[in-house]
């Protein structure tokens, strides 16, 4: 694992795509939701996606970069929500809210459910798939300005 300029652009910038969709998400929730370390947790994950996907994969021109932010945009909601679905299923369980484990592993599929229905809203995953596809291509450019 080797320190590069397209690793820690990817990094650094899809942590702060984390981080600003988080903020897009939180007025779409209701108004009794705690966030808690939301924001953080998701930029967490924004920059280990961008070092472990985006960073290693530059290099393939212009096309590849696309489809690259694609996937990294389709990672980082798709690991976000299980986090948060999980997060928020240990939540409810440290209230006594499941009569036995079974029942809490269920609902971590209906709470995916419900936080993937705010994540499909055009103000977060119109501004979540550009900014990757943007930040892919930075990646790009990166690696073949610094290599």
């Amino acid at each position: 694992m080797t320190f590069t300029a397209a690793r820690v652009i990817g990094a650094l910038m899809m942590a702060g795509l984390g981080w600003f969709v988080s903020d897009l998400v939180r007025p779409l929730m209701p108004e009794s939701t705690i966030f808690g370390w939301f924001n953080h947790v998701n930029l967490g994950l924004g920059f280990l996606i961008g070092w472990a996907m985006l960073g290693p994969k530059a290099g393939g021109g212009l096309m590849i970069s696309l489809a690259n932010g694609l996937t990294a945009a389709f990672a980082l909601a798709t690991v976000g929500l299980f986090t948060q679905a999980i997060n928020e299923m240990l939540r409810l369980s440290t209230r006594k809210m499941y009569p036995n484990p079974l029942r809490a592993l269920e609902d971590i599929f209906r709470i995916l459910a419900d936080y993937g229905s705010v994540l499909l809203h055009p103000t977060v995953i119109g501004p979540l798939i550009i900014g990757s596809v943007v930040i892919a291509i930075i990646v790009e450019i990166a690696n073949s300005l610094w290599r």
